[in-house]
C-alpha cells in the first residue's frame, strides 16, 4: 500500500478519480495472492498489479465502468479457459477482487482514516466482507480496526457499515482478528478477508 499511497491521497482529495482494486481471496494457483493491489485511472492506465494477463484486463474494464457509476463490487474470476487460454496462462485457481472507486464521500473518509493511521505509524487491521452467504454481511463492506482491535472506520456503498451491521457481527470480526505481530499475510475466514 505504501507505494500507492501518494496516488490514493490525490484520489481522496478529489484531484484524480481512481478505482482501488484489491485481491481479497484466492484459491488454488493464481498469479498473485490476497493483498495484491492496483489503482485504475479513467484513461485506463494503472499503478500496481493483480498479476497481469486477461484477469487484470477484465478488472480494468470493470473498474472503468464502476468509476462512471460510482459503485463498488466483488468480482470473481475462475482462472480456466476463459482467462488465459490464448496466452497459455491457465492457472486453474480462483480470484476475488474488490473494485472500489475512491470518488464517493464514504470511501474518501474511510481511506483518509486509513492513511492517517499509517502516517502516525500505528498498526491497523482491515476486514473485507466478500461473500454474503458465509459472512452474513453486506458485500462489499470494509472495516478498519486499530491495534487494540477497536473499530476505527467502516464502509459500504450505502454508508458506514456499522449502520447495516449488528454489534454481534462486529464482535465476531474482532474475535477473528489475529494480533498484528502474528499475521504475516492476509487470511480468510467465513467469507471475510483479513
Amino acid at each position: 500500500m505504501r507505494e500507492l499511497r501518494a496516488d490514493m491521497e490525490k484520489a481522496i482529495r478529489g484531484e484524480t478519480p481512481v478505482a482501488y482494486c484489491r485481491l481479497v481471496e484466492t484459491r488454488g494457483s493464481t498469479p498473485q495472492k490476497a493483498g495484491a493491489m492496483m489503482l485504475v485511472y479513467p484513461d485506463g492506465s494503472q499503478a500496481g498489479t493483480l498479476g497481469g494477463g486477461c484477469v487484470e484486463a477484465e478488472v480494468k474494464r470493470r473498474s472503468l465502468q464502476l468509476l462512471e457509476e460510482g459503485k463498488s463490487e466483488i468480482s470473481c474470476f475462475q482462472l480456466d479457459s476463459d482467462y488465459g487460454w490464448d496466452d497459455g496462462l491457465i492457472c486453474g485457481g480462483r480470484m476475488q477482487v474488490l473494485i472500489q472507486p475512491l470518488s464517493t464521500p464514504g470511501a474518501r473518509k474511510y481511506f483518509s482514516l486509513l492513511l492517517d493511521v499509517i502516517d502516525q505509524g500505528g498498526g491497523v487491521s482491515e476486514a473485507i466482507a466478500y461473500d454474503p452467504q458465509l459472512s452474513g454481511l453486506p458485500v462489499p463492506s470494509s472495516f478498519l480496526f486499530g491495534e487494540d482491535h477497536q473499530l476505527v472506520a467502516s464502509w459500504t456503498d450505502a454508508g458506514p457499515a456499522e449502520e447495516y451491521v449488528g454489534d454481534d457481527q462486529i464482535q465476531h470480526i474482532q474475535q477473528n482478528l489475529k494480533p498484528l505481530g502474528n499475521r504475516p499475510r492476509p487470511y480468510t475466514d467465513g467469507g471475510i478477508s483479513y
